[in-house]
């Protein structure tokens, strides 16, 4: 869930107009801590009611063929809340008729303003340099996002071989580092430009690497490293999605071409970059 489109949509409206729009980014963090919470409580249950034997309480601690039953009713239990909600939603929400159009008459100008923006259509952002620039741009954010995020199970159970119960809270951990930090993005933005906004973030990832890199065992210390990684993701993530709408701007006829893109792009480069890591060092 922390890698969904619209929880990105959430975090970068916050940013860009401020508390009007906190409220989505307030349900998104409920419905993420929700499954967070629901993870963390299934592998706690499994694993007190398998802790009779002493021997048995180390291998308990680890992910194994046991833990089937407690993803798939994790699976089962967001797709049934989830379709709950949105069948509510689909019979619950009235949509608003438009106003009425009202009749050209006498005083209509019959031509349109002199400043009305230009069509653009589809089309015509392939030959645009700008769509590009930022299409790499998002593209190359959404690697490090979801890569740190697709192996950072494996990295806490085969690694640093933590109990499974890190899977739940580290990620936890990341996603209120992350919701936190991009309050922070507009004073950020005003002071220093966005452009060093996301250098800054990208300084802030380069530190957790590196810590992770050179620490030979992190321990607790992994709570403050999953800090720093999910304050970092944020502040690049949100940026790039700014500058997409940035770069759309007035011409939101055409916007949703360009989101799709973007979503496009980023979804090969992960694939591909996953069967190249997964070729290159398999687990």
């Amino acid at each position: 869930p922390l890698v969904g489109y619209e929880a990105d949509r959430a975090a970068s409206c916050c940013a860009r107009y401020g508390p009007r729009k906190a409220w989505h980014l307030v349900v998104t963090v409920v419905a993420n801590i929700t499954v967070y919470g629901a993870a963390w409580l299934l592998l706690h249950l499994q694993g007190s009611s398998r802790a009779e034997p002493a021997q048995d309480i180390s291998i308990s601690d680890q992910l194994g063929g046991q833990d089937v039953p407690v993803f798939r009713n994790l699976s089962l239990l967001v797709v049934g809340v989830g379709a709950v909600f949105s069948l509510l939603f689909h019979l619950g929400t009235r949509e608003r008729r438009r106003p009425h159009v009202e009749e050209p008459g006498e005083h209509t100008p019959l031509l349109a303003p002199a400043t009305a923006q230009p069509l653009l259509l589809w089309k015509h952002w392939l030959r645009e340099p700008a769509f590009y620039q930022v299409g790499m741009l998002y593209m190359t954010t959404r690697l490090i996002v979801n890569l740190s995020q697709t192996y950072m199970a494996m990295y806490l159970t085969y690694s640093l071989h933590l109990p499974k119960k890190f899977i739940a809270t580290i990620p936890l951990v990341m996603y209120l580092s992350g919701f936190f930090s991009s309050f922070l993005m507009k004073p950020v933005n005003k002071c220093i430009g966005r452009n060093m906004t996301y250098f800054s973030g990208l300084l802030v990832i380069l530190a957790f690497a590196a810590w992770v890199a050179l620490a030979e065992g992190l321990g607790v210390a992994v709570y403050a490293a999953a800090v720093l990684l999910g304050a970092g993701c944020a502040t690049i993530l949100v940026t790039s999605l700014s500058m997409t709408a940035d770069l759309i701007g007035p011409h939101t006829n055409s916007g949703a071409f360009v989101y799709g893109s973007m979503s496009f792009s980023d979804k090969v480069a992960n694939g591909l970059a996953v069967m190249a890591i997964q070729s290159l060092h398999p687990c």
